[in-house]
């Protein structure tokens, strides 16, 4: 009877329970360092969330409130699913960081948890020192959870967009943004099951290599010299690209520990690494993924630039011929070039050290340009993405070679075709609506009272997710805890937007037209 009831319960009720249940391991570790007011905090929320859970499984039951369900309309569906769970799982998250804190109301812990779980990392704590550990690690561990639902999520839409369409060329769906929408659901139904079991199929996929990457990663760098806090928070924020540390610094244990999370930021330029990859992605050779060419030459263009303007910088002051100088603002350039085009937005120990060669501030519309691009498809990076990107720039190259000669013909195949034609219009059609809310948000912030300058950078890093954009893209540092309630809640509701890339949104309010 158990068996037969457990696969009735809604997801969202699922993931509540879930989020209950994960509260109780800072509790413990807030116990376990002799904090017991932090311990209750979480442990007590923890139990109230599970509670909150079971009575929701009980009231949506099946057989017992039908007309509850219909009235709630708590559908099957994956994209359905990952709102529900931002609007309603960081209030949540945020009861045990509030009641821990004097100093922090609800709705200051509500934006706190908010940008932790959508994987963005803007974080009220200008003085993270007078923070508990345990809610340190609540903030790293709710985006850790955001990731791994955002990659679920991914998985789902792109297995269904596989079985609803048979093979397609490899790029060309992910540049479409209603694609996998609309065809979901029949995949679910060729499969027979439904959406939310897929779904949680996925989940249960995705959780042992993702929480195995993590684990890897936070022993490396404890033996690379990190403390375990530290190093399970970088581990974690690395993983889901969230960014979010304990304090401002990388900690000591220096190049190796950049070194790992290198690699790990990596995993987030290209869907082919992740468990579940259709098989389209996997059959190209690595060299051969546009993804990844892209990325690569985005960093090695930006790293280049950025060596060159403090080569120039340090010049004028007779520092030129430092070599080992210009080698850390070598690597500092590559590192947090890929930190920022994954929307992590790490700052490399060596990019501090490369400003003080030169004497130069940090290049903060770069680092802008490169958030706004992002990683890639299906991936926890935000942004527009590196498939688009590819296919404007391929269609791009082909209005100039038609400009030359109107009447070739363009080839390569049809991949390529596809991306030209179907894949660059939806691509753009995803970089037009994304650059209008970025001014719709902007423009909200203006009438909140920010200045212009800020409210750009601010909105940006919403929208892109890259919350330790404020601290390097202006000449000083900007800081989320000086925003009004009214802007914060316009800044929230941006982060949403851009974890659920906008038009995926729009086509959940348009009603799916084609059902």
């Amino acid at each position: 009877m158990r068996a037969r009831r457990l696969p009735a319960i809604p997801l969202p009720v699922v993931l509540i329970a879930a989020v209950g249940a994960a509260m109780l391991i800072p509790g413990a570790m807030a116990f376990l360092g002799g904090d017991a007011r932090t311990g209750r905090a979480f442990v007590q929320s923890g139990g109230l969330v599970v509670v909150l859970a079971l009575l929701l499984a009980v009231a949506l039951a099946p057989g017992t409130a039908r007309a509850v369900r219909r009235r709630l309309a708590l559908r099957n569906d994956p994209l359905v699913v990952q709102l529900v769970a931002f609007l309603a799982l960081p209030p949540l998250m945020a009861l045990p960081v509030a009641e821990a804190l004097d100093s922090v109301r609800m709705a200051d812990a509500w934006f706190e948890m908010l940008s932790s779980f959508t994987t963005t990392g803007a974080t009220l704590f200008d003085t993270p020192r007078d923070i508990p550990p345990a809610v340190h690690l609540w903030r790293a561990m709710a985006g850790w959870l955001g990731g791994l639902l955002v990659l679920a999520t991914a998985l789902t839409l792109l297995g269904a967009q596989e079985l609803g369409t048979g093979a397609r060329p490899y790029g060309a769906a992910e540049a479409n943004p209603f694609h996998s929408v609309h065809l979901h659901g029949t995949a679910a139904r060729a499969e027979g099951r439904s959406p939310a079991s897929r779904l949680a199929r996925d989940l249960s996929a995705l959780l042992p290599a993702y929480a195995g990457v993590t684990i890897v990663l936070w022993v490396g760098l404890q033996l690379a010299g990190n403390p375990a806090l530290l190093a399970a928070m970088q581990a974690m924020s690395a993983i889901s690209t969230s960014g979010i540390l304990p304090g401002r610094s990388m900690g000591p244990a220096g190049l190796w520990a950049e070194v790992m999370i290198f690699c790990v930021l990596l995993l987030a330029l290209s869907r082919r690494t992740m468990p579940g990859a259709p098989p389209e992605a996997r059959a190209r050779r690595w060299r051969d993924d546009p993804e990844l060419r892209l990325a690569a030459a985005l960093v090695g263009l930006v790293t280049a630039l950025i060596v060159l303007r403090h080569w120039a910088g340090a010049a004028q002051v007779a520092e030129a011929d430092n070599l080992p100088a210009a080698g850390r603002a070598l690597w500092g350039g590559a590192f947090t070039a890929l930190s920022f085009l994954t929307t992590t937005g790490f700052v490399s120990h060596d990019w501090v050290a490369a400003r003080a060669w030169s004497g130069l501030t940090s290049p903060g519309l770069i680092l802008m340009g490169l958030a706004l691009v992002g990683g890639g498809v299906a991936t926890t990076a935000g942004g527009v993405r590196l498939m688009r990107v590819h296919a404007l720039v391929l269609q791009g190259l082909r209005e100039t070679e038609k400009l030359a000669h109107p009447s070739s013909v363009g080839g390569e195949g049809a991949a390529r075709r596809a991306l030209r034609g179907e894949g660059a219009f939806r691509a753009w059609l995803v970089l037009m609506v994304f650059l209008t809310s970025l001014i719709a948000v902007l423009a909200a912030l203006l009438l909140t009272g920010v200045r212009f300058e800020a409210a750009l950078v601010y909105a940006t890093a919403a929208l892109s997710t890259t919350g330790p954009l404020v601290q390097v893209a202006t000449e000083t540092p900007l800081s989320w805890a000086a925003l009004s309630d009214p802007a914060r809640a316009v800044l929230g509701l941006a982060m949403i937007l851009g974890r659920m890339e906008l038009l995926l949104l729009l086509m959940l309010l348009a009603g799916r037209l084609d059902r």
